[in-house]
C-alpha cells in the first residue's frame, strides 16, 4: 500500500469546508491523505474542533488563542486551562505572535504566548506555532521554555531563523508556499531543513499554492505539495510521504495508523 499523508494544519470549522465537511473528507481519504490536524484560534473554535474529533478518527485538534483573536486586552487564562483538562487535545495552538496585524498590543501577544507555552509545558503537549514578522521575540520567549516543542506552522522566516528554531527542538510546517517558482526564502529553507523536521500542511482555507486559489485549498491538496516539497530535495513522492507522516506523527504522538487508515 502507498504511504499515506497528514495535513497538520487545516481549520475544517471554517467555511467553507465545514459546511462540505463529508466531501472534503472523502475526497482527502481518496488521495491517501489519512489524518488531519484542526487548530483553533479561539475558545470556541477550539470546542467545535474537538467536536469534530470526537465523531472522526482522522481528526486530532488543538486548543489555544491565536494573537488576532486577543480581544479587549484580555487573555482568557483560566478557561483555557479548563478548556484543555475537559477537551484534552493533541497540542496547544495554534498561538504565537504576529506584529502584521493592523492593531496590535507586543506586550498582550507576548504575555498570552507565555501562558500557553506554560499550558503545553504543565500538559506535555506540542505547540502549533504562528508567526508573521515577529521572529526574534518569538525566538526569545521560545528558548525560555526548553522543555517545550511544537511545528512553527507555514514557516516563512528563511535560513536563519529556521536554524534557530530548529535548535530548538521545533518542527517546520510547509504548505503551498513551496509549490511557488518565486517564494525564494520558503523554497531555500525547504532545502536545508532536517528530513527528520519537516511536516506538510494546508492551512485551509486561509493560503493557496501556486495553482489552487486558497478558496479551493483543502486536505487533498496534500499530495501535490509533498511533490513540489520531494522535487526540491531529490525525493520521490513516497519518501516524502512517508518522512512526513513519520514526523507528524511522532510530533503530534499520534498511533502508527488509525483505524480508519487501516480500514481504508
Amino acid at each position: 500500500m502507498p504511504s499515506t499523508f497528514i495535513d497538520t494544519h487545516c481549520h475544517l470549522t471554517d467555511e467553507p469546508l465545514f459546511s462540505r465537511l463529508p466531501q472534503v473528507i472523502s475526497r482527502a481519504r481518496q488521495l491517501l491523505v489519512t489524518e488531519i490536524v484542526v487548530p483553533a484560534y479561539d475558545l470556541p473554535s477550539s470546542f467545535a474542533a474537538a467536536r469534530l474529533a470526537a465523531t472522526h478518527e482522522d481528526i486530532s485538534f488543538g486548543v489555544g488563542i491565536h494573537p488576532g483573536w486577543l480581544e479587549n486586552k484580555t487573555f482568557p487564562e483560566s478557561a483555557l486551562r479548563d478548556a484543555v483538562i475537559e477537551l484534552k487535545p493533541a497540542a496547544i495552538g495554534e498561538v504565537g505572535l504576529d506584529y502584521a496585524l493592523d492593531h496590535f498590543d507586543p506586550e498582550l501577544q507576548d504575555q498570552a504566548l507565555e501562558r500557553q507555552l506554560e499550558l503545553a509545558e504543565d500538559f506535555n503537549l506540542p505547540v502549533i506555532i504562528h508567526c508573521r514578522k515577529a521572529f526574534q521575540p518569538l525566538y526569545d520567549r521560545l528558548k525560555h521554555f526548553p522543555g517545550v516543542t511544537g511545528v512553527l506552522h507555514a514557516f516563512n522566516g528563511g535560513p536563519d531563523f529556521a536554524e534557530k528554531f530548529l535548535e530548538l527542538g521545533y518542527f517546520l510546517a510547509f504548505g503551498g508556499g513551496v509549490t511557488r517558482p518565486n517564494a525564494r526564502k520558503i523554497r531555500k529553507t525547504a532545502l536545508m531543513v532536517p528530513a527528520d523536521r519537516v511536516v506538510l500542511e494546508t492551512d485551509a482555507p486561509y493560503i493557496g499554492s501556486h495553482t489552487v486559489p486558497k478558496s479551493e485549498m483543502e486536505p487533498a491538496v496534500i499530495p501535490l505539495i509533498a511533490r513540489a516539497f520531494a522535487e526540491l530535495r531529490g525525493w520521490t513522492l513516497e519518501e516524502a510521504a512517508c518522512r512526513t507522516t513519520d514526523n507528524a506523527r511522532r510530533l503530534f504522538k499520534l498511533p502508527a495508523m488509525k483505524k480508519t487508515g487501516e480500514n481504508e
